[in-house]
């Protein structure tokens, strides 16, 4: 924390909103629709801020019925304390979801036909949520590209600033006002005050090892998200003595564990065609220890009539035998294509023996002995998986194939009140400071799908609407930049200046907004003089390092190597090997004037 006996503030806005993921969207565009000049920072660069909201589906929850979409919550609750005004205006506006799309964005929201009967359908009323989308596609960052554009269209009164990481807030020490925000960006130390509110949009803290050590109590989860969510949200809320609550997560399951920071495969546990057959996960000593064919409830799992996420094992395994990697390399699944990139990852050993020695799982044995003897019983009296599913293990050879359990966000961080302010720890709210998304949400135990994204537009909205009002207290401020001198690390990093790339008679442009990132992938295409490709020259994109880039570059070589761009898209990484492609197919249009 620092006090506000700053000898020069650097800058001075409305509001300061931190975090600039769908939250940090919705919040901005709120208060600058409510006559706020509003500062939105964010720690990524440009081109990979959007948080998760940027690998989200792109549903949202709605509802008719206050009353039994109230009561399922509840039941999620249990056996946890909630705050019923919280809840309540959480509900309330879950409700009006279709207006709010109507209102807000002009666009008549639709049912996107997920989860009909609820994500717990034990649960009385678990149909009650219904959820939305206004967006075409899934998990193809057009939610996120929609709530950017949101911001884009107001820069008069919003300026942005990527690579520029909140470090402290600036608080008034008589009064416990938070009056400002310091950052640093340009490798300067940057105070920002802020008039009338600062909101915190930083998302959670999946990939920050010790908090996920000490508030999950969890050894090795794999981020399948953003990997700047780093937990800094907790720390300046913790700075300054706010509350926390809610510190929990929810996942996908498993993910493939080659040692990345973002694993592949985040959704591999969904595969159907995957478990049915002699095929089980092993944990660490080489057992099963879950329903392998359950499905996957954002990484909760049956346990005794509670559905909890499973104990996290540090090396687990998928065990199959021969027979198996048959079945599978002739996959014919929607999913075949991920299933025989997966497959090129096992490890092959000729007895089971031999591999659990290899993979360091002395039960391992056991565990196949007993998988056996279940099949052959016709019940499986350890996890009750469908028998149907299970298949006795032939002869080897034997595989093993290394996963982690991932985790697709956490949840929690500063308490906030149904006014979007954060709590301290004696629950009174700390002047001037709010919260909105995933950082604070109100989930308590169990998330249920679709409802992170309602939960950013309702609180992104109630925040950057609280946050925009003038306040009584009003910090006198002894020196601020004059926006004659502004030097250029104080201007706005948001520019939308056209794409202006020269071009040789034998060349052309080909532009693609189809990916992941909003900014277009860009490239050049050189032909010879019979009109055969002969270079690629990728001039611009901002696609997922680990995954998006990757798959371009090898993409880039095998139409070089085939003189062709009609090559597979990369698995794990379809949306952006098409986006590329079909920059690629249209550079080589405009070359021949087809464009």
């Amino acid at each position: 924390m620092l006090t506000n006996k700053i000898k020069k503030w650097d800058a001075q806005y409305d509001v300061v909103i931190v975090g600039f993921g769908g939250a940090g969207a919705s919040a901005a565009r709120f208060a600058a629709d409510h006559d706020a000049k509003v500062l939105l920072i964010d720690s990524a660069p440009e081109g990979h801020e959007g948080g998760n909201t940027r690998y989200s589906g792109g549903d949202f929850s709605w509802s008719d019925n206050f009353d039994d979409l109230k009561d399922y919550y509840i039941q999620t609750y249990y056996p946890f304390k909630y705050d019923e005004k919280v809840l309540n205006t959480f509900v309330e506006n879950v409700c009006n979801m279709k207006e709010y799309a109507r209102k807000h964005f002009g666009i008549e929201s639709w049912y996107s036909g997920h989860r009909p009967n609820g994500e717990y359908p034990e649960y009385r009323h678990s149909d009650s949520m219904k959820s939305q989308f206004i967006t075409h596609g899934e998990y193809n960052s057009a939610f996120w590209k929609f709530l950017r554009k949101q911001v884009y269209q107001r820069l008069d009164k919003i300026t942005i600033w990527y690579d520029s990481p909140a470090e402290h807030l600036i608080q008034d020490p008589d009064t416990g006002t938070v009056v400002g925000v310091q950052m640093k960006r340009q490798d300067q130390d940057i105070n920002v005050h802020a008039k009338n509110g600062v909101i915190l949009s930083l998302g959670g803290y999946e990939n920050n090892q010790d908090m996920v050590q000490n508030f999950l109590g969890q050894g090795s989860l794999a981020p399948i998200g953003s990997l700047y969510n780093k937990g800094q949200g907790i720390k300046l809320v913790m700075e300054i003595g706010g509350q926390l609550w809610h510190t929990n997560y929810d996942s996908h399951g498993f993910s493939l564990n080659h040692g990345d920071a973002r694993e592949k495969f985040a959704y591999m546990i969904q595969w159907k065609s995957l478990f049915n057959g002699s095929i089980f996960v092993a944990g660490d000593d080489g057992t099963r220890y879950y329903r392998e064919n359950e499905q996957d409830r954002h990484g909760f799992k049956y346990n005794h009539g509670n559905w909890v996420q499973p104990v996290n094992q540090n090396h687990p395994h998928i065990i199959f035998d021969q027979k198996q990697y048959d079945y599978l390399i002739n996959d014919t699944s929607e999913k075949s294509g991920q299933i025989k990139q997966l497959l090129s990852y096992a490890i092959k050993a000729n007895s089971i023996q031999e591999l659990a020695t290899t993979i360091n799982t002395p039960k391992l044995e056991q565990a196949v002995s007993d998988f056996n003897f279940m099949v052959g019983a016709g019940r499986d009296i350890y996890l009750n998986r469908e028998i149907k599913t299970m298949r006795i293990f032939g002869d080897g050879p034997f595989y093993a194939i290394p996963i982690r359990h991932n985790i697709l966000h956490t949840h929690g961080g500063g308490r906030r009140n149904s006014e979007c302010e954060v709590l301290d720890v004696n629950n009174r709210p700390i002047p001037h400071l709010y919260e909105a998304g995933e950082f604070g949400d109100i989930f308590a135990t169990k998330y249920i799908g679709c409802n992170s994204l309602a939960d950013l537009l309702i609180s992104g909205k109630i925040a950057g609407i609280n946050a925009a009002k003038p306040k009584s207290h009003q910090l006198k401020v002894d020196a601020v930049t004059s926006a004659s001198q502004t030097p250029d690390y104080l201007k706005t990093d948001a520019h939308q200046s056209p794409i202006n790339f020269p071009v040789d008679h034998n060349q052309g442009i080909g532009i693609s907004a189809n990916g992941l990132s909003e900014i277009p992938i860009v490239v050049r295409t050189t032909v010879d003089d019979n009109k055969q490709l002969n270079k690629i020259e990728i001039l611009q994109e901002k696609e997922t390092p680990s995954v998006g880039e990757q798959a371009i570059n090898k993409l880039s070589q095998q139409m070089m190597n085939q003189k062709d761009a009609n090559v597979d898209a990369v698995s794990g990484a379809t949306i952006s090997s098409n986006a590329f492609k079909d920059a690629v197919n249209k550079a080589l249009k405009n070359v021949n004037g087809e464009a």
